[in-house]
């Protein structure tokens, strides 16, 4: 009944609007790619094909680090990526992207709901003058904690360990001693082969194993201290978003509301099932990070914040906000209705993610 009436309050006789978006992720790729091929889907169903996203993949004329500028500049006409990838740009970025011992999924979709996260989320673009609109539209899934070749008994042994990391998280790993190495995606089976790396924080479980990294290595500590969850963001260029007219706005929003909820679910189910498949099928060993080696982490990442709160007085503000609100959270709201079913797509002929 819901997806009828949205699909009654769509535009009927109006011409057909496409937005050529490129996405930071394959939609091969399961949780971080797939949300943008439903929200595609479901926009065309609800529209009855009025409003359309013309989906391009990784590198098909725009490089994921592109993706801003170019929406921004009106080169395209949006985006489906996350905002860590524009934290060079803003330090604030990550603080919706997803970072260490940030909110989980659940903790984000309450902060945009009933706390200010929509509104700085969209102050940060506007200060930066970026004429985008964004609207959070999915969640990615946690990331485990990293594949190791070597233990982690204490928290001596970040000394002196090269470690696959990046952004916040480096700097983290760093005050225990540990050495960032930058290796893409794509080359991180033969890092470990040839003891390049120790150790490589990648993506979400069920995304690690698409890279087979469990051929080569067998043990994944948990939990995913350097990012609980990943907001998946549509960036729409601001006179393109304005021309659309209030109808398909309502849609385009209500849309990604109900899939920010539909991912908050799915992507439990699909990180644990992964798990599950790299311990049985793959002779993986899910193992957790100690507790002295977790208070560790959490102390250095508590320097950081002061250091980057210091540079960055929007970082400072974010990051408080988000504390305040986890702190005294409002009441929850209700549940949406449901999205159809997700679509599914062949992998791409390039299936290694982009570096993040």
């Amino acid at each position: 009944m819901f997806a009828a009436a949205l699909l009654i309050a769509a535009p009927a006789a109006a011409d057909t609007v496409t937005l050529v978006t490129p996405v930071v992720y394959g939609t091969h790729l399961p949780g971080l790619g797939q949300p943008a091929l439903t929200l595609a889907r479901t926009l065309k169903e609800r529209s009855a094909g009025s409003l359309q996203l013309d989906l391009k993949q990784p590198g098909d004329g725009t490089v994921p680090h592109e993706i801003l500028d170019k929406v921004s500049d009106g080169k395209v006409d949006a985006g489906f990526a996350t905002a860590s990838f524009w934290a060079a740009k803003m330090p604030a970025a990550s603080l919706f992207g997803g970072y260490p011992f940030g909110p989980d999924a659940k903790g984000y979709l309450a902060w945009f709901d009933r706390g200010n996260g929509r509104t700085l989320y969209q102050e940060m673009y506007d200060q930066a003058k970026l004429k985008v609109h964004v609207i959070p539209c999915a969640f990615g899934g946690a990331e485990s904690g990293g594949w190791f070749a070597k233990e982690i008994a204490s928290k001596k042994d970040f000394e002196g360990l090269r470690m696959r990391i990046f952004g916040l998280g480096a700097r983290v790993v760093s005050r225990l001693g540990a050495v960032p190495v930058l290796v893409p995606g794509s080359g991180l089976n033969e890092a470990f082969e040839k003891g390049n790396i120790d150790a490589a924080e990648v993506y979400t479980p069920a995304v690690d194993r698409t890279l087979g990294l469990q051929d080569e290595v067998k043990r994944i500590y948990m939990p995913g201290w350097q990012q609980p969850a990943t907001v998946l963001e549509l960036l729409i260029n601001k006179d393109r978003w304005t021309a659309l007219g209030p109808e398909r706005q309502d849609l385009i929003e209500t849309t990604c509301r109900e899939m920010l909820q539909r991912t908050l679910s799915e992507n439990a189910g699909l990180q644990a099932g992964a798990l599950a498949e790299l311990t049985n099928r793959d002779g993986v060993r899910i193992e957790t990070l100690p507790d002295d080696v977790l208070d560790a982490l959490r102390a250095a990442w508590g320097e950081v914040v002061k250091e980057e709160g210091i540079r960055d007085f929007f970082f400072k503000e974010v990051f408080e906000d988000i504390a305040k609100f986890e702190a005294s959270p409002p009441d929850a709201p209700a549940t949406p209705a449901p999205l159809p079913p997700p679509e599914t797509a062949a992998p791409a002929a390039e299936d290694k993610p982009p570096a993040q």
